[in-house]
């Protein structure tokens, strides 16, 4: 177990480039865990006491408006961490993380996780670039919010999600994500109603394909045209 979480924290946003015997004695510390599909990780409001490393899976990190609608603040898959916030201010969770389908993770806990800050200074700017990329994506997101219409949200969130989780399937692109109507709207700030309308009129032009649980995109270059 601890040689495959080695591995799975020296392929981390967050930890690639240590040492290899940091990450071995990070390794020896942490846990592997599993979770099922559409099972909660951790809900907003939670205590902060573990770091986690997607190893295998995707998960999406949501908040609640006051009235329980859901935003989706992004997609995570292998590699990626989520967690650290909690650690280094000892707030708690600042967001829901949910399982989109069967996912494995490995766990640093709250303790090594600081001690590792406290003691190498390539982590803590491990850190502090994971940390400025994360704000930049959210800048990114609200300044979609307030200058792109709906069509044009929902048009590059499609292009986004081809690009880093499609695969190519004949002439089209496979997302390959269990991602629900729900889930489109949370990331682009509308109603699931909203955007089923819209999906339909890509599918009549002929820009998306809609499979079960997954859509595929069949004219990319005319679909990132439609981001106005």
């Amino acid at each position: 177990m601890q040689a495959a979480a080695q591995r799975t924290l020296a392929l981390s946003d967050l930890l690639a480039g240590l040492p290899d015997e940091l990450l071995a004695q990070l390794a020896a510390h942490a846990r592997r865990r599993t979770y099922r599909r559409g099972e909660v990780i951790y809900h907003g409001g939670d205590p902060g006491d573990t770091l986690h490393v997607l190893e295998s899976g995707t998960a999406k990190v949501t908040v609640l408006s006051p009235h329980g609608a859901e935003t989706v603040l992004r997609i995570i898959g292998p590699g990626e961490c989520h967690g650290e916030l909690a650690l280094i201010d000892d707030s708690p969770r600042s967001a829901t993380v949910q399982a989109l389908e069967p996912v494995a993770a490995v766990t640093l806990h709250h303790d090594d996780f600081l001690n590792l800050l406290r003691t190498n200074q390539a982590a803590n700017e491990r850190v502090l670039a994971s940390l400025a990329n994360k704000i930049r994506d959210l800048t990114t997101q609200v300044s979609d919010l307030a200058f792109l219409d709906l069509e044009g949200r929902l048009a590059k969130k499609l292009v986004e999600l081809a690009e880093t989780h499609g695969t190519p399937l004949g002439n089209a692109i496979e997302i390959q994500l269990p991602l629900t109507q729900e889930d489109l709207a949370g990331m682009v700030g509308a109603t699931r109603a909203s955007v089923n309308k819209l999906l339909g009129w890509y599918e009549d032009q002929g820009l998306i394909a809609r499979r079960t649980r997954r859509l595929e995109i069949t004219d990319l270059p005319r679909l990132r045209r439609r981001v106005l």
